[in-house]
């Protein structure tokens, strides 16, 4: 449990983390608690809603997305989920896992107390916990995240790749406002001539990376099972930039107005942000389709990969099954239906 370790940061006193202002890896100790155990994981996969768990296969090239496809995990036990992912080709996000098992939250309102004290001009709010777990030659896709995070490596090894932030040659700003108004995930073109930009890290347990916010990055496990707890935070400056993309979005491709401009402080930047605020209050922004996940794959422990095809045809993961049915239309094609929220 965390409260047998008195620092889970290991930051001298001299140190402080420049969070958000360039790529940073610092020192912890979250490797040594046993909620990251074998035993612990199998308990954790096992009693996690699986409305909070989404698992994928991982492909192998970086260029082809098409390899990254959602599989169900209906009816596979914990053990199971560790066995597929311990020996094959899966990535295992366990969302919110602070608000289902309190050992997390204790560990996330830690590492944020702990964050504060050691850089005292750091203030964040609405601090939220993802456990990763992936098998040991998985990666993930070029992608640029709306809000800033911290990656506590845990288990096994992992390169990571890190690209300049609010580089218009490695993302596109209209792409970029799709991400921040939840119009798209987090994935972006990617060409590897981009990597003659990037800054390369090794990352082992017991260290915390951090990125400027939107910084582009992409990682290859590259040893062992991998465990890492993820973290997400927001502060006013992150916040202020998400309202001046949001609003940019909105004026411009709603409104037909000439809104471009991603300067974040001033009176024009301030007076466009409360007109996006304005907005959303009265109910004139559009608020975003939800997104399926319809796989014709599941978890399967003794197959190739962790998986094996579903012969009955697609399914809804369990990921989906709370927002959405399948239903056929008169032409007997399945889709996604999203199902209305109860009032």
């Amino acid at each position: 449990m965390t409260g047998n370790y008195p620092n889970l940061l290991r930051v001298t006193k001299n140190e402080r983390l420049r969070l958000g202002l360039a790529p940073v890896i610092a020192k912890h100790g979250l490797h040594e608690l046993d909620i990251f155990s074998d035993s612990a994981l199998i308990h954790l996969l096992e009693t996690h809603p699986r409305d909070q768990l989404q698992a994928f296969t991982m492909g192998t090239d970086w260029e082809n997305r098409h390899e990254w496809q959602p599989v169900d995990t209906a009816g596979a036990s914990g053990v199971d989920l560790f066995n597929a992912v311990s020996k094959g080709h899966l990535w295992f996000n366990i969302f919110r896992v602070h608000l289902f098992h309190s050992p997390f939250r204790d560990l996330l309102n830690r590492l944020f107390s702990e964050l504060t004290e050691a850089n005292p001009d750091f203030h964040c709010f609405n601090q939220t916990g993802t456990l990763i777990v992936s098998s040991p030659k998985a990666l993930v896709y070029y992608h640029a995240d709306a809000q800033p995070n911290l990656l506590w490596h845990v288990r096994g090894s992992k390169r990571v790749w890190v690209y300049p932030a609010e580089d218009a040659e490695l993302i596109d700003q209209e792409l970029m406002e799709d991400i921040f108004a939840s119009y798209i995930d987090e994935e972006v073109p990617y060409r590897r001539e981009f990597d003659e930009k990037a800054i390369v890290f090794d990352l082992n347990p017991g260290e915390v990376i951090s990125w400027p916010q939107n910084s582009p990055h992409r990682i290859r496990n590259v040893g062992g099972l991998n465990v890492s707890f993820s973290t997400i935070y927001e502060t006013e400056p992150s916040s202020r930039r998400k309202l001046t993309y949001c609003a940019n979005r909105l004026l411009r491709r709603t409104y037909h107005l000439p809104a471009r401009s991603t300067k974040e402080t001033g009176i024009s930047a301030r007076l466009k942000c409360l007109t996006y605020r304005g907005f959303r209050k009265l109910g004139l922004v559009p608020v975003p389709p939800r997104r399926a996940y319809i796989t014709r794959l599941r978890i399967n422990p003794e197959a190739a990969g962790g998986f094996e095809p579903i012969d009955d045809g697609p399914v809804l993961t369990e990921f989906s099954k709370k927002e959405f049915v399948l239903k056929k239309d008169r032409w007997g094609r399945l889709a996604a239906v999203a199902q209305a929220k109860p009032r």
